[in-house]
């Protein structure tokens, strides 16, 4: 089975990074764009809403 890497979004209050919950795949293409989610950081505990187009993946760490 093959390992999906996981959505997030950059958390409005403190900028960490909160996971969505969702993998990247095809699923996520049908989402509408402006579909809100509330999401909560749980580095500082701040809830706010968010849409598909926040979404990303976490940048690799550069290899050296």
């Amino acid at each position: 089975m093959e390992t999906r890497e996981l959505l997030y979004v950059t958390c409005r209050s403190c900028s960490s990074q909160v996971p969505t919950g969702l993998p990247l795949s095809g699923a996520v293409y049908e989402i509408p764009l402006d579909q809100p989610y509330q999401l909560t950081c749980r580095a500082c505990g701040a809830t706010a809403t968010y849409t598909k187009a926040q979404f990303h993946i976490l940048a690799a760490p550069a290899k050296g």
